[in-house]
């Protein structure tokens, strides 16, 4: 279970961040959606993984649980955000909020993803924990 998690979550963290970037770079494109809804399924397919992984092995931290749940709303805002500024007008105001928000939400994003990443590492390797 822990490696399916791992796997997928690093797939939501390679398909957001070819959004997020690719966006940002050649402007928001219909096909960029198809890129952020894959990886808003992974990243959900991933958290729900590795909840069930850390539930087994005892209490999940609840700063990592509400990180988690923040991360992956931000991300799902993200998605409908990106949504709704694709089939609107280039100059549309939602266009300009979507630019504005997007490195902050992926940003959020990261350090969950991060933050969840290290707290494994340490719980599960108690070498890393330097005892």
């Amino acid at each position: 279970m822990l490696v399916q998690a791992i796997i997928w979550m690093n797939l939501a963290l390679v398909f957001y961040t070819w959004a997020v970037f690719s966006a940002r770079k050649r402007g928001l494109q219909r096909r960029h959606l198809a890129i952020f809804g894959t990886g808003l399924f992974c990243d959900y397919l991933g958290t729900h993984l590795m909840n069930g992984f850390g539930n087994s092995y005892g209490p999940v931290p609840i700063w990592h649980t509400i990180s988690g749940i923040a991360s992956i709303s931000g991300m799902a805002f993200h998605f409908f955000l990106a949504a709704a500024a694709s089939f609107t007008s280039r100059n549309g105001g939602i266009n300009r909020v979507f630019d504005k928000v997007s490195l902050s939400i992926y940003s959020c994003w990261l350090v969950a993803f991060c933050s969840g990443a290290i707290w494994q590492s340490i719980e599960h390797y108690p070498m890393l924990k330097g005892h």
